[in-house]
């Protein structure tokens, strides 16, 4: 490291909550790391960290020095990489639970305008904690708030829709009647969406009409616009996916209840490295 221990000892601690899990970070015992604390308080003047019960948080002080130098402290990191391996960082880890494909693409084209790696990946609430932080270069994009150490919230889209891909025929024959369309076929739908509490309301909601929902899991949107044409079913779907003339005898209907709304929330590498700076600019504008 370029940095002093001191300073990798402060930004270990702010990134961990405590000491202890500093220290297993950085291969070292707790007292070392503690005297580094200690002794980067002193050649400050200030004190950076309240000492807590169940960890460490910072002070108002030591909030400021965090913010001031978390990108230079990872920019370093990366150069330091750079001399020691030969080795330039120029990828980003993008993780989603399910849909939001237009957002996706909007990542590939920047990857390529950019000349930047990207990696997209799909993760489920049960395995949200084993995602890796890659030093700093990975997105997640979740369908609910998630609290994390490692991630911190950039971005937030609200009042998005989901809503159903099905024949034009289907419609017709329960006149345009969405509660008689959506309880009287099969629902595709992708597995994570159907885990949340939004579709699961949903189908209670006809259920308790006398109608049991038969729902059939698909993650392929590609096989399940084929699936619909020939099959009375509907795609559950956050987006309207129609994009060619072949696909003509199909129809998207966006369902509006206030209780089908979601948000889409993009968390960041709670500090990022230096190729995710390409990336703000874009997260900022989507909606």
């Amino acid at each position: 490291m370029f940095f002093s221990r001191k300073l990798e000892a402060f930004m270990a601690v702010v990134e961990n909550g405590s000491l202890s899990k500093a220290a297993r970070v950085m291969n070292r015992t707790t007292p070392p790391v503690a005297k580094s604390i200690k002794d980067f308080e002193a050649v400050l003047g200030k004190r950076l960290f309240k000492r807590e019960k169940f960890g460490m948080s910072l002070t108002q002080e030591g909030l400021e020095l965090y913010n001031d130098l978390k990108s230079l402290y990872l920019q370093e990191k990366e150069i330091t990489k750079k001399h020691i391996s030969g080795i330039i960082n120029n990828s980003i880890h993008v993780y989603y639970d399910w849909g939001k494909s237009q957002y996706l693409t909007q990542f590939y084209q920047a990857a390529n305008k950019n000349y930047s790696h990207i990696n997209i990946m799909r993760f489920s609430r049960e395995n949200f904690e084993e995602i890796p932080d890659y030093d700093g270069n990975t997105l997640i994009l979740s369908s609910d708030k998630i609290i994390s150490e490692k991630f911190s919230l950039l971005h937030k889209i609200e009042n998005k829709h989901l809503g159903i891909c099905c024949q034009k025929t289907l419609v017709n024959n329960v006149n345009n009647n969405i509660d008689r369309l959506l309880s009287e076929n099969i629902w595709l739908c992708d597995p994570a969406l159907y885990k949340t509490a939004k579709i699961k309301k949903l189908e209670s909601e006809i259920g308790n009409r006398g109608k049991a929902v038969c729902v059939r899991i698909m993650d392929d949107l590609n096989c399940c616009l084929r699936f619909i044409q020939t099959h009375h079913s509907l795609l559950l779907t956050d987006e309207n996916p129609l994009k060619s003339e072949y696909e003509a005898d199909l129809c998207f209907i966006p369902l509006t209840q206030p209780e089908i709304q979601y948000s889409c929330y993009i968390y960041k590498s709670k500090y990022h490295s230096s190729v995710l700076n390409r990336f703000l600019d874009l997260i900022d504008k989507m909606e």
